[in-house]
């Protein structure tokens, strides 16, 4: 584990769906992000076996849905 960088505009810590949505808004608008997680994906969890519509209208918002299908 070695990070280069030491400065970032943003640090997230946790990966989850609400990190990750962070991360990539953050970056979409242009600042430097370091998204941390402590375990290794992929990795099984419950909330991750379905998408509510709610979920999916905010994959289209980050251009991210077609990618994500």
């Amino acid at each position: 584990f070695l990070i280069m960088k030491t400065k970032y505009d943003i640090i997230i810590i946790g990966a989850g769906p609400a990190g990750s949505s962070a991360a990539i808004l953050a970056k979409q608008k242009g600042l430097d992000v370091l998204l941390v997680e402590k375990d290794v994906f992929p990795r099984d969890k419950i909330c991750g076996d379905a998408l509510s519509g709610k979920a999916i209208k905010i994959l289209k918002k980050l251009n991210i849905f077609d990618e994500f299908l």
